[in-house]
């Protein structure tokens, strides 16, 4: 591990831990709110200013912008305007985005094969069954752009995993991959209960720091990503 990232590492931890601090003392209140997207704000401008050597780092980019969007609808309006109009929709739509160009970035030496669709069985049917808890809450069109996000966070998961055995980014770089990508897909399945289920929508502290603690992590292991010097197969051997 470089020094950047062993630094942007304790950073974040830290961070982190001052999210499930604050989350703790003030629960959703302002000044927890304005912590958790000040703390997504740093971590945008960090991933800027960042050095990159891949184009998929360049793609990291605007998946972090998508992310910092999302955080604004679900987050800073939740402390400035609770009662903005489809507030959560947008966010919705915001992660979407975001899953997207995680997928532009991870998605190289496609291919689907039985290891693929092994892959994505776990996250299909986590999808399914907390879909079909939740299917009587969801209506509208936060409805389908649940489906849509959960579709698409499925094959993100697959996609994130993939790396493993696809043989493009180095197996140091895979791991952090899937880590993020798991971590990300378990911290929306929370998510998802938070906005839809009446019992979870009110504040419930192991809940909210199990959705922050995992959401942070993930994006945390992406950064690092976003900074690897050596991070696919190619520059193994061309460096020997």
């Amino acid at each position: 591990m470089s020094n950047t990232n062993r630094t942007m590492l304790a950073t974040y931890l830290t961070l982190t831990l001052m999210i499930l601090l604050f989350t703790t003392l003030f629960s959703l209140e302002s000044p927890a709110l304005y912590l958790k997207f000040g703390v997504r704000i740093a971590m945008f401008l960090t991933v800027i200013v960042l050095s990159k050597k891949y184009w998929e780092q360049r793609i990291l980019i605007l998946a972090f912008l998508c992310t910092i969007l999302s955080d604004y609808f679900f987050v800073f309006l939740r402390a400035t305007d609770p009662d903005f109009p489809n507030r959560e929709l947008y966010g919705m739509l915001g992660f979407i985005a975001a899953y997207l160009f995680l997928i532009a970035a991870f998605q190289r030496n496609f291919r689907i094969g039985k290891k693929e669709i092994v892959t994505v069985v776990p996250f299909v049917i986590t999808f399914g069954i907390v879909l079909f808890l939740l299917v009587e809450y969801a209506v509208g069109f936060m409805f389908w752009a649940a489906v849509v996000l959960g579709i698409v966070l499925c094959y993100t998961g697959m996609t994130m995993v993939s790396t493993l055995y696809r043989g493009y980014f180095q197996k140091n770089a895979a791991w952090m991959i899937t880590a993020a990508g798991t971590v990300l897909f378990l911290s929306d399945m929370v998510v998802a209960f938070s906005i839809f289920h009446p019992y979870f929508k009110q504040f419930l502290l192991w809940k909210e720091n199990l959705i922050w603690g995992t959401y942070m992590l993930g994006w945390t292991l992406l950064l690092m990503i976003t900074a690897e010097t050596s991070l696919t197969v190619k520059d193994k051997y061309t460096t020997r």
